[in-house]
């Protein structure tokens, strides 16, 4: 249905196509009149009226073939015996085929009464101005061919690149519609193929299949259509073998679609390569591991060379398998013809094959049409390749487009207003998605998780690393469903509830700081777009980020460069707090947001946190308790192996909780250091 909306233009390529294949295949009916000038006849005219002549000849020969079998017919009556009545039978067979070749005859002498009071009258009459004009018309036909091509061409490319822009945009939507667990799992350098090379590639075949590969067919259709008017009986017999071709076609098709999903599979993993290596730069310079990279950078490429080396195989070998039998067919055709004009006959074995003995002009331009079939057809057997290689990246596309995301709006969503009493975690098991069995296998990260968060507590979790703190607080969001137990916000599972309707509550500043290649106005705003100005400016003053925009000569208005590279990761960390607040959320995550800057920067975080916590709910993880963050703390949470094993002060749990105390033993030990 992508290409409905541009249905008018679609039609008139394909009207142009038709007229495109038209004059090709009246640009080859003009070497007729050129064969008979060069023949046994010198001049349009006299060829004319000799075949008017012969053609009379046939007519009178057939009527009175056809007044003998009437003659005939009165010797066997309709009650005879059995053996008159099967020749009586013959004889009426043999009178219906002189009935039709006697109408064949008729309106072959009509077309050639027509053609000589209408046409050869006003020919000149001098051979060669009549070869110059022949000559004349071809180039003209040509040029309205090849105008008729380049518009259907120019019409067909639109309408691709049309079609690639939606398509492009229905994914973009799809991924943006899709969870992150969902999108990690089918693999974002996967998605970046599909969304570049994939549609780069379905665009030029998409030109091909809407330009040539439409036009082609149409121009052998025409000569076909031409072929069967002069010669049914051997154009038929061409036809015979076009069952193979096809079922040749379908053969390749079927490979070529596995190699061209090995293709752009083999593009992905070079594309995940270069996001990595890339990305990763400076650790790649700082370990000396230019060579490394640069060596698995080559076995990628070399095994992209030879998923496509495939696909050119398989292209180079339909074009001359595809030919061969083409010229069999072919073969199977002009023998039997050149027969008939050499031995002067309309049969082969008693089986007729003309309604008249052809002459030399009538097989040259068969000749000529049939080439006119087999060109096509060998161009086809090319196109059929970028056609079957375009259908494996479309479905490769749509399957993108279909991909169901692991996070789904209930059919009957109940209504969630912002939450005003409690957020629990009730018996959560949770474990992550996995591609394939065993692969990533982390077993269950949340086991049987039990926690309850009054509205407007502040609270912090701690725990060992892999004790499944990120993943607790990725779950209100609805990032990730749990396996098993429920999340609920004033007693609504959240499986219940509309994705807008709990994002709208949520606030996260993660730990690696997420910044888009915008000005640091826009940065902040990206919170809430609606906000005005002054709200931006107010946002930025309480996350102290005019401390430092103030000395930049631009201000709020200084780009921050790709992924925030301009800033340090303090600044960057303030910008997302600012951006939190003037989301101005009922509940705010913190995941280690200090945990990359200096002391200065995380003091002013947690002096702004301090303010803007009160009336929320924030949940902090964090591996760092300082005083100043304790001052403000409700409460804290500790997590081990995916479970809540303590809650509550810093002083209790010193007293209570042998984990709590191992990790502050460590946290005192880092300071002292």
């Amino acid at each position: 249905m992508l290409v409905w909306p541009y249905r008018r233009r679609l039609m008139l390529s394909v009207v142009f196509g038709l007229v495109a294949a038209s004059l090709w295949s009246f640009e080859l009916l003009l070497t007729f009149p050129i064969t008979i000038m060069f023949g046994e006849h010198s001049t349009l005219a006299n060829y004319v009226a000799h075949e008017k002549s012969a053609t009379i000849i046939a007519i009178e020969a057939r009527k009175r073939q056809l007044d003998n079998l009437d003659a005939t017919l009165q010797l066997y009556p309709e009650n005879g015996e059995r053996r008159r009545l099967s020749e009586r039978v013959v004889v009426i067979k043999d009178q219906q085929r002189q009935q039709v070749e006697l109408e064949v005859y008729t309106s072959k002498l009509w077309l050639l009464t027509w053609v000589e009071s209408v046409v050869i009258r006003n020919l000149p009459d001098d051979p060669f101005r009549m070869f110059a004009l022949l000559f004349g018309l071809i180039l003209l036909v040509t040029f309205a061919k090849g105008a008729a091509g380049y518009f259907q061409d120019v019409l067909a490319g639109g309408v691709a690149e049309s079609v690639v822009i939606d398509l492009r945009q229905q994914m973009f939507r799809s991924v943006l519609r899709l969870d992150p667990q969902t999108v990690s799992l089918q693999g974002p350098s996967n998605w970046l193929t599909d969304l570049t090379y994939s549609l780069q590639q379905l665009a030029a075949g998409m030109t091909e299949l809407g330009g040539r590969v439409v036009r082609e067919p149409f121009k052998a259709i025409a000569c076909l259509a031409a072929l069967f008017y002069f010669n049914w009986q051997l154009t038929l017999g061409f036809l015979l073998f076009m069952p193979l071709l096809g079922a040749l076609f379908h053969w390749l098709g079927q490979r070529l679609k596995r190699a061209a999903n090995r293709v752009v599979d083999s593009m992905g993993r070079i594309y995940r390569n270069l996001e990595e290596t890339l990305q990763n730069s400076k650790a790649v310079i700082a370990f000396d591991q230019a060579g490394h990279h640069r060596r698995k950078f080559h076995r990628e490429n070399k095994s992209f060379y030879e998923h496509a080396m495939r696909l050119v195989q398989i292209d180079a070998m339909s074009g001359p398998v595809s030919e061969l039998l083409v010229m069999v067919a072919a073969s199977a055709v002009l023998l039997p013809a050149a027969f008939l004009v050499l031995r002067n006959t309309t049969s082969i074995w008693n089986i007729p094959l003309a309604s008249s003995p052809p002459t030399f002009p009538e097989l040259a331009l068969f000749y000529v049409l049939l080439a006119g079939v087999l060109e096509p057809v060998r161009k086809f057997s090319k196109f059929y390749n970028t056609i079957r290689f375009s259908t494996a990246i479309a479905e490769r596309l749509f399957e993108r487009i279909d991909c169901p995301s692991l996070i789904q709006t209930p059919q009957a969503p109940q209504i969630l207003s912002t939450v005003s009493r409690d957020i629990e975690f009730r018996d959560v098991d949770f474990e992550y998605a996995r591609q394939t069995q065993g692969q990533g296998d982390r077993g269950l990260v949340l086991d049987g998780l039990n926690l309850k968060i009054a509205i407007g507590e502040t609270v912090a979790i701690v725990g060992p690393n892999g004790s499944g703190k990120s993943t607790l607080v990725n779950l209100l969001p609805r990032f990730y469903d749990p396996k098993r137990g429920k999340i609920l916000f004033d007693g609504i599972d959240l499986k219940d509830a509309r994705l807008r309707d709990i994002r709208e509550q949520v606030a996260i500043v993660p730990q690696e700081t997420v910044l888009f290649d915008d000005t640091i106005l826009e940065n902040i705003r990206y919170g809430r777009p609606t906000a005005a100005d002054e709200e931006v400016l107010f946002a930025a003053r309480r996350g102290h980020v005019l401390a430092f925009t103030d000395a930049m000569p631009l201000g709020l208005l200084t780009p921050v460069g790709e992924q925030g590279k301009q800033l340090s990761g303090g600044q960057k960390q303030r910008i997302a707090l600012a951006r939190a607040i003037l989301r101005d959320p009922p509940i705010l995550i913190l995941d280690e947001p200090t945990s990359a800057i200096d002391a200065h920067s995380e003091h002013l975080i947690y002096s702004s946190l301090r303010d803007f916590a009160c009336g929320r709910t924030t949940i902090l993880i964090t591996h760092c308790l300082t005083p100043v963050l304790l001052e403000f703390l409700t409460r804290i949470v500790v997590l081990d192996r995916g479970q809540v094993v303590a809650t509550g002060s810093h002083d209790e749990l010193l007293q209570t909780s042998l984990v709590y105390q191992r990790l502050w033993l460590a946290q005192t030990q880092r300071f002292a250091a």
